[in-house]
């Protein structure tokens, strides 16, 4: 049974509890820099309570180690990570400085960022991957357009916006991710807009609730990402494909499959799912099973640091345009957005 240095011990780290024990694995030692949460959580999982990142990584009950902290602390961690020398699986953002992130990708070379896993667990969804794989293996013909939708049921706390590092860094990330898995072609240009019309408590802090951004590929497709912080039916997360020789689309799972045919409710499908962990939850454990298996047998990663920074590249054009209101034209991760 692998034993997992879990750094982390709030919301994220609980899901990956849950995901880690479904996938047969076990949480060897835990660190939090709240000494109670880690105490709580140990407690729960019989795992080992440790007092810095480093011994918690470096315990030989470790095999691997997942981050689940908070986004401004990742990029240090996975330094520490890397001087382990242990399979690592962070949850996005790579770093919340773009730049940290490139920086990071040189210090430690591309082989060894093929080696750590980037919590991207929406490209493990089965509707999402079914549409992926249709459109990989030509079932639509030519994709000429991707539209992406994910809206949350509600938006996060106040206090949680200043650290998030925005929307598209923080939640659109997960479109811009999949986007790339389905495209599988270079990007070359992004437009985005977006507006505080959920919360304008949001808006005071400097960040969006309310967003969509245009992409086009090389060949020239369309791809089209909307966000909302707010959603009244639910927790609304779908993608469509639509192609020279027809459509693939991942709807919303509903609570049931229970439909109500009446005069006053013609053909009414139950509620579609409330909360992300209702959603994802499977995709969570497929991806810690994904994990563990690449890191038992030394393969690399199928979501890796590379990838990370991949999306991150297109969430911070997706900023710069937002900021300059113009289309951005990419050329590469060394791209300067500050002076578009």
């Amino acid at each position: 049974m692998t034993g997992i240095a879990l750094i982390g011990a709030g919301r994220m780290a609980k899901v990956h509890v849950a995901s880690i024990i479904a996938a047969g694995a076990k949480i060897a030692t835990i660190y939090d820099p709240v000494a109670e949460a880690s105490k709580l959580l140990a407690a729960q999982t019989n795992a080992k309570v440790c007092y810095s990142a480093a011994e918690a990584m470096n315990d030989p009950s470790a095999e691997a180690i997942i981050i689940a902290t908070s986004s401004d602390t990742h990029i240090e961690l996975l330094y520490e990570a890397v001087k382990a020398k242990k399979p690592v699986l962070c949850e996005k953002p790579l770093s919340a400085n773009y730049q940290e992130g490139i920086q990071f990708i040189r210090t430690i070379g591309d082989d060894a960022a093929k080696k750590i896993c980037v919590g991207f667990n929406r490209r493990f969804d089965r509707g999402h991957a079914s549409v992926r794989n249709g459109v990989h293996a030509g079932h639509i013909g030519r994709l000429e357009q991707l539209t992406i939708t994910s809206r949350d049921p509600y938006p996060p706390p106040l206090e949680y916006i200043p650290r998030s590092g925005g929307l598209f860094r923080d939640m659109m990330i997960h479109d811009f991710d999949m986007a790339r898995s389905i495209i599988q072609q270079p990007i070359i240009s992004v437009t985005a807009h977006g507006s505080s019309i959920v919360d304008p408590e949001i808006g005071k802090l400097g960040d969006i609730d309310t967003a969509s951004v245009t992409m086009i590929a090389e060949d020239g497709a369309l791809i089209t990402i909307l966000n909302s912080r707010h959603c009244a039916f639910g927790f609304d997360q779908r993608i469509e494909a639509f192609g020279a020789k027809g459509m693939l689309v991942s709807d919303n799972p509903r609570q049931s499959g229970y439909t109500t045919y009446t005069s006053e409710y013609p053909g009414t499908s139950a509620p579609i799912l409330e909360f992300f962990m209702e959603r994802y939850g499977p995709s969570y454990t497929a991806e810690i099973q994904t994990f563990i298996a690449c890191s038992r047998e030394g393969k690399d990663m199928p979501i890796n640091a590379i990838d990370g920074m991949m999306a991150a590249y297109l969430a911070e054009a997706s900023t710069a345009s937002l900021k300059h209101k113009k289309t951005i034209t990419l050329t590469g991760l060394d791209q300067e957005f500050t002076n578009v």
